[in-house]
């Protein structure tokens, strides 16, 4: 019989859509998932371990590794894009009964967060964005001067407007 692995980023394990996935829990309270950027060998755990306890102390704190990446099973043949990941984020959302949670993403689980918002946006209650690209940036000559840019993009209009706000630069 295999030993099974021993390391700080495995923690619980759920089947989201259909995939065996790895993830940590900790905290009562309204849902937050926050999640991981993208590179080589991140989880969810290596990018919040330091700041679960903390939001653990308001929230309910979820941190997947999403598929593709850390300890959530990649099943063979699996072509990955932004649908799959936002499929896989559902799953995991329903697995877990989630209806509207807090996302904070960095990076690439910042711009995950902002597709998940577009198609599901009665799905998302909140968003923190950390470091997210997304959308096209136009710098104009005055804002040149003044270090601000303009931000151009109808889907960055069409998620404000889901959400009933609209930024303030």
């Amino acid at each position: 019989m295999a030993e099974a692995l021993s390391h700080p980023a495995i923690g619980k394990s759920v089947v989201a859509a259909g995939v065996r996935t790895n993830y940590h829990e900790l905290g009562e309270g309204p849902p937050m998932i926050l999640l991981h950027g993208s590179g080589a060998g991140v989880t969810g755990w290596e990018n919040w371990h330091g700041v679960m306890p903390a939001f653990a102390k308001h929230f309910r704190v979820l941190v997947p590794d999403i598929i593709g990446f850390g300890f959530t099973e990649r099943p063979e043949g699996t072509k990955y894009s932004i649908k799959l990941w936002v499929q896989h984020l559902l799953g995991f959302m329903d697995a877990l009964d989630i209806g509207r949670p807090v996302l904070v993403g960095n990076s690439f689980g910042g711009a995950l967060s902002l597709a998940l918002a577009i198609r599901n946006a009665h799905r998302v209650s909140r968003m923190v964005l950390m470091g997210t690209p997304a959308g096209t940036f136009e710098q104009k000559a005055a804002m040149a001067r003044s270090g601000t840019t303009s931000l151009r993009s109808r889907t960055w209009r069409s998620c404000c407007a889901a959400f009933r706000t609209t930024p303030r630069w």
